[in-house]
């Protein structure tokens, strides 16, 4: 009986032994030499390539489960890039489940409190809150549970909006977001007390004065406007019409604010008339304050019947429920980015801001409506705010402080009843009619005088006479 010889055990005996006896990998499983992690992100949020693709894949474990998807990108900075808008992306769209109810996450926590104030905050507001979160406070805090965020952390996120140079209003608005959120969990229990906010330095900038056009520079526009129209000018691709004159004159003469012309529609124009007078009412829903009715300038009813015209020759939409201005754009946001490009190239043609340094924006319109009113009108402040949808308070900070007393001049020397000077002139001229009946000239006295001393002498005549008759008889 032979024996066999032992065998001899090589490396590359031994690999192949372990490489047959090893379980074959699932295509989709991260290859271990490729995952790579994002500096400054949670190491849950990781890169990396499978056996099933030339692209790099990013996973992200969050809210109790895993969130995979494939970055189509080769390079590692480029599927880096986009791990990080994967990561914003899974947080913001977190869902409120029965699981991440008891999550203290910050992400959930912010998905939570929005979702519950959604329908109870006005758009506008919940628009700025929801961006703020969204653009510095989300991926600073992300899965961080919320009860352990510092006081160090947030003067950190202070000190980092002030390298932004973002003004201190601004500033305060982010620290409100992130104040508003913490609320939010202490009022559901998953957070005891609110860490003390550091103070947010530097005084508020928004009493600066605002630009406006002066009356002059108004019409230069509104002809600049008409001149670009009938040249056929474009920007970007658009065409400068007269809608953009009837634009810039409507606003002047309705005081609204740009954002209106987001929403204003032909229902909501309405006209008006008491005897002679006949104006404009606007309708519109709010924007950013309140939704009183607007009482616009009689001269915007010419104005608005000339867009109707033009819209009518150009064949476009006029329903009730079509916007007033570039109703075109179904997409608000494009509109107003479009009417503020064409603005801006109409100012600029203007040499406007070149010669006087002035800044002219959409708002600058509505600046514009307002000082004519405090320097040419014959309107009190807090009348002038009501209609605006203000407070007097903002026509004071904002807009009083351009004024001059030069302006104001003729204001205070006016009467409120302009045709008060000629009424006391007519007052005086009655009284001294009656004084002069009531004392008589010199001649009138001389006379009276001699009727008396007449009168006396044929009285002392009849005297005489009598007492002759007495001796006689």
């Amino acid at each position: 009986m032979t024996r066999k010889a032992p065998q001899k055990h090589t490396k590359s005996s031994i690999q192949k032994k372990a490489d047959s006896s090893a379980k074959p990998r699932n295509r989709l499983t991260p290859i271990p030499s490729s995952i790579d992690t994002i500096r400054g992100y949670p190491q849950k949020l990781i890169i990396y390539k499978t056996d099933a693709s030339k692209y790099f894949w990013v996973r992200l474990y969050f809210n109790g489960r895993y969130h995979t998807k494939s970055t189509k990108a080769e390079s590692v900075v480029a599927a880096k890039s986009f791990a990080v808008s994967f990561y914003e992306s899974v947080l913001v769209n977190a869902k409120v489940t029965h699981k991440s109810d008891k999550s203290k996450a910050f992400a959930t926590m912010g998905a939570r409190f929005f979702e519950s104030v959604e329908q109870s905050t006005k758009a506008t507001v919940f628009r700025t809150d929801f961006s703020r979160y969204k653009s510095d406070l989300l991926p600073l805090f992300g899965e961080q549970e919320i009860d352990t965020i510092t006081n160090a952390q947030i003067s950190g996120l202070q000190n980092r909006l002030l390298e932004r140079n973002l003004s201190t209003a601004t500033i305060k608005h982010f620290m409100v977001v992130l104040r508003k959120i913490m609320k939010f969990a202490v009022s559901n229990d998953l957070m005891s007390n609110i860490p003390v906010f550091p103070k947010v330095g530097g005084r508020l900038k928004t009493f600066q004065k605002r630009d406006y056009l002066t009356l002059e520079e108004y019409k230069e526009v509104v002809e600049k406007a008409e001149k670009l129209a009938e040249d056929k000018v474009e920007v970007r691709g658009v065409l400068i019409t007269l809608e953009m004159k009837y634009l810039i004159q409507f606003m002047v003469n309705t005081f609204i604010r740009p954002s209106d012309l987001r929403v204003i529609k032909h229902r909501h124009v309405v006209q008006q008339k008491d005897g002679k007078d006949k104006w404009i009412k606007l309708t519109h829903p709010s924007t950013k304050t309140n939704d009183d009715e607007v009482q616009a300038m009689p001269s915007t009813v010419p104005i608005y019947q000339k867009l109707i015209d033009f819209k009518k020759e150009q064949k476009m939409k006029l329903g009730l429920d079509e916007f007033v201005f570039f109703a075109e754009y179904a997409n608000r946001d494009t509109a107003m980015a479009v009417m503020a490009r064409l603005l801006k190239r109409i100012v600029a043609e203007t040499n406007i801001e070149t010669k006087t340094g002035k800044n002219i924006t959409m708002y600058g319109l509505r600046h514009t409506a307002i000082m004519m009113r405090l320097t040419i009108g014959r309107v009190d402040a807090l009348a002038l705010a009501k209609n605006a949808r203000t407070s007097q308070q903002m026509i004071d900070k904002f807009y009083a402080s351009h004024l001059k007393t030069s302006q104001v001049r003729k204001q205070l020397h006016a009467f409120p009843n302009e045709q008060a000077p000629k009424a006391e002139e007519a007052k005086k001229k009655a009284a001294s009619k009656k004084t002069a009946k009531k004392t008589p000239s010199k001649k009138t006295a001389a006379k009276k005088v001699v009727a008396k001393k007449k009168a006396a002498s044929d009285d002392k005549s009849k005297v005489r006479i009598k007492s002759r008759r007495t001796e006689i008889s």
